[in-house]
């Protein structure tokens, strides 16, 4: 049986899905349609994009999934119109439904709103088209992903968001494929560096800003942690390619299980009241879950929910 995923309206979750067996890959030019679908896809499903890293095998995602709300026609064709740009006539025979009303309107419109505002839908949109044309281009056929995505929630108003975003942006370090992150294509540091609206929008989001300027300077600042105490009398200076290594947070280089495992992340409040909620709707007695703390960055706690033996360290 499996376990019922951890899921709050208007919830902020760390996802997670890898590629079946080592099978496959992802080659460069897989990365770019993955990076286009996520983009439309987000468009259409109403969630928005905080962070993303696709890699060979893998990807992360920090998405943000509002609570549902009415939408207008005008909304909802413009969101069938992200998601289906080659596809005009059906974009214009879903208008020319909704318009008209009546009990094939009222159906349409619930089919549709059934794939929007939803963690779940949103990823299986995603990883089925992806599928699709993975399938299509190295002509194979069935599932290239390895199982269910995996999601841990994220308390959006809490430290722990920036510190879970620039773990994702410096997974293609982490992993060797490049130096300093803005320079790994697709990643969402990489796309609001190159001036992507929508990348940028999320990192606003993540470092809470008035602009982006104020949220570039902030989250590089950020991802440079170690680097920005040392220019602390120059909290905005630029650090060159060739100096980065020294620069970097050195443990968000490290693999840190507890910001990929468990189900919750945030304050002890936040954790604990989402993890009663969880095990009263399981109605199952996990005894072994249980709340860690762990401080980051010598200044805030951040708490950890799941199961097992999963004790996260002290990023300093």
């Amino acid at each position: 049986m499996r376990r019922p995923r951890m899921k709050v309206e208007g919830g902020t979750y760390h996802c997670i899905s890898r590629i079946t067996g080592g099978r496959y890959w992802i080659e460069d030019l897989g990365k770019e349609v993955w990076c286009d679908q996520l983009r439309r896809v987000s468009q259409f499903c109403g969630v928005e994009i905080l962070t993303y890293t696709v890699l060979d095998n893998h990807f992360h995602l920090l998405v943000f999934v509002p609570k549902p709300r009415v939408l207008a026609v005008t909304d909802l064709v413009e969101r069938c119109r992200c998601l289906y740009p080659h596809r005009p006539k059906l974009v214009k025979e879903i208008e020319v439904v909704l318009k008209e009303g009546g009990t094939r309107a009222d159906s349409l419109r619930s089919r549709l709103l059934a794939r929007m505002h939803d963690l779940s839908q949103f990823l299986k949109e995603l990883k089925q088209r992806f599928t699709m044309w993975f399938n299509a281009h190295h002509k194979l056929f069935g599932t290239i992903w390895d199982g269910r995505f995996k999601s841990i929630l994220v308390e959006k108003e809490s430290s722990v968001l920036r510190v879970v975003a620039a773990y994702i942006d410096l997974n293609p370090v982490r992993a060797g494929l490049t130096r300093v992150p803005e320079s790994y294509r697709w990643s969402g540091m990489a796309a609001a560096d190159r001036g992507d609206a929508l990348a940028r929008a999320g990192l606003v989001s993540v470092m809470k800003a008035q602009g982006w300027e104020d949220a570039r300077l902030g989250y590089r600042a950020f991802v440079y942690e170690t680097g920005m105490r040392r220019l602390k009398d120059q909290p905005h200076a630029t650090i060159s390619p060739e100096k980065s290594e020294e620069f970097f947070s050195g443990d968000l280089l490290k693999k840190q299980k507890w910001l990929s495992e468990g189900w919750v992340l945030g304050s002890q409040k936040f954790a604990r009241n989402n993890l009663q909620v969880y095990l009263a709707r399981m109605k199952v007695g996990l005894k072994r879950a249980r709340v860690h703390e762990t401080p980051i960055f010598q200044a805030d706690l951040v708490a950890f929910a799941g199961r097992g033996r999963v004790d996260p360290k002290p990023i300093v």
